[in-house]
């Protein structure tokens, strides 16, 4: 688990799946959140969903991040949801040539922009994490993800 500097301390601590042992189901979310944090979860997850060949999996990601929503395309991943106690936030990741495309693109949500800017590079990629307060922001994680699918999708 890369650290994420944007966080509240104790943030991981509110994992909302915390037993390794215990792997939530795929729509559990969707019942254990509160109705607002469930809707903004729901719309992040159909939305990546909804793009091609994206696999959802639901994988415990250690002793920080715990059971996280896991989302790739041809192995390769696209992003991360992170269910908590009360409320839902994402990780993307992207590699140096994603970052400079995307850094480019014009009507890229002010939020995305502040989780590339604040997100620290690990193994060549940078990890992007954002919460989502509202329904704008789950869009706005969808909407970097389908960028990033349409990257990945492109013949070399």
């Amino acid at each position: 688990m890369i650290p994420l500097d944007n966080q509240q301390p104790g943030y991981w601590a509110t994992t909302l799946y915390r037993d390794p042992r215990k792997r939530p189901k795929s729509d559990s979310p969707l019942r254990d959140l509160p109705p607002r944090a469930a809707q903004r979860f729901k719309a992040a997850r159909e939305g990546v969903r909804a793009l091609k060949h994206v696999t959802e999996q639901v994988v415990f990601m250690g002793t920080a991040w715990k059971w996280v929503w896991m989302y790739e395309v041809g192995g390769r991943k696209l992003g991360y949801l992170h269910p908590m106690e009360s409320s839902v936030s994402a990780t993307f990741i992207l590699t140096e040539t994603e970052e400079r495309e995307l850094a480019g693109a014009d009507g890229l949500p002010p939020r995305l922009r502040q989780a590339m800017r604040n997100g620290p590079v690990s193994g060549g990629v940078r990890w992007c994490w954002m919460e989502f307060p509202d329904l704008d922001a789950a869009a706005a994680f969808v909407h970097v993800i389908r960028l990033k699918h349409l990257i990945l999708s492109r013949p070399e």
